[in-house]
């Protein structure tokens, strides 16, 4: 895959080339790379690309930076050999990276997340697919029968439209979401928060990915393990991709599912946010009296005018609800 300039200086700004070295300095972060581009703005240069190959004294007066912070910034945008040699490492095992505001970068992320917008991420697969209708599977488990019932009737139905499912690919309910779409023929995009060099080599995303029905993705590095705070990190991004989301099940309070679904309620990172009516979980609950959309059976969702809707231009939609 081809790079400007732009999309360059932000893998080498943002990139943590080991997934347990400690880098000579830390990478940026989400918003600090936004502050950085809007000063890059706001001093009359083009775009971050215009820093690479500049020396200190040159990134102090074109950003009217401390020393400190140019000298920061320098570090980081001469790691060229190394990030190359990482790239060449990652696409050996099929993983290529978008940065914000080129082509296959996902457009819902950065119309809806904006400046909280991840600008750089790990693909695996069709970036297409992330254009596709699509909805958002969520759930804390899927060990309860009627949960795992649901769940299944769901996903089978939302293949049977043509819409694709969005999971974080997790242990447990993100990996049934997957089956369900390999077995229902549908297309899967699988956010996830942890591996995804290990996880795209495991049987069924692998498959799936080959044939162009799956798209793997990751803001973490590609051989970082998981964690709850990589999980609730990437949940903005699970509501963002999908034009609607459902929660199946998730405990009041506390666990990644709750959180992630509080936030997008919040914040507004979906259209619309679905949830199970089961009074058996105070969760789902709670989160239809915070103004989510309660639905006691799959077959009541209205799916094909849902899809017709999405797949229809602003201006000649009308209101479905």
């Amino acid at each position: 895959m081809q790079h400007n300039d732009d999309a360059f200086a932000t893998m080498l700004l943002m990139s943590q080339l080991s997934a347990s070295k400690e880098e000579i300095v830390r990478p940026l972060g989400v918003a600090e790379f936004y502050e950085l581009r809007a000063r890059c703005a706001a001093c009359g240069l083009s775009g971050v690309g215009v820093l690479i190959g500049m020396d200190l004294s040159a990134v102090r007066r074109a950003l009217k930076l401390e020393e400190q912070e140019a000298y920061r910034l320098c570090v980081l945008l001469n790691r060229i050999m190394p990030l190359s040699y990482a790239l060449e490492h990652f696409a050996d095992g099929g993983i290529e990276i978008v940065t914000l505001g080129e082509a296959d970068y996902p457009t819902r992320l950065s119309e809806r997340l904006e400046s909280k917008a991840p600008p750089m991420i790990y693909v695996c697969g069709d970036p297409a697919l992330a254009g596709l209708s699509a909805a958002t599977l969520i759930s804390s488990t899927c060990a309860r029968p009627d949960v795992l019932a649901c769940s299944c009737e769901l996903a089978a139905m939302l293949c049977a439209e043509g819409i694709a499912l969005v999971t974080g690919g997790e242990v447990g309910f993100g990996r049934l979401i997957e089956r369900e779409a390999l077995q229902e023929k549908g297309r899967v995009i699988s956010f996830l928060a942890e591996s995804i060099l290990e996880r795209v080599r495991q049987p069924g995303l692998r498959e799936m990915i080959a044939n162009s029905r799956a798209l793997a993705m990751s803001v973490i590095h590609p051989e970082a393990k998981y964690t709850t705070s990589h999980a609730l990190d990437r949940n903005k991004c699970l509501y963002a991709l999908g034009n609607a989301a459902f929660v199946i099940a998730c405990e009041k309070g506390r666990g990644t599912a709750w959180e992630g679904a509080s936030a997008a309620l919040r914040n507004g990172y979906t259209d619309r946010l679905y949830v199970w009516q089961n009074p058996a979980l105070p969760g789902n609950m709670e989160l239809i009296a915070r103004g989510a959309a309660g639905f006691q059976s799959p077959h009541e969702l209205p799916l094909k005018e849902m899809k017709r809707a999405w797949e229809t231009p602003a201006y000649e939609q009308t209101s479905l609800f």
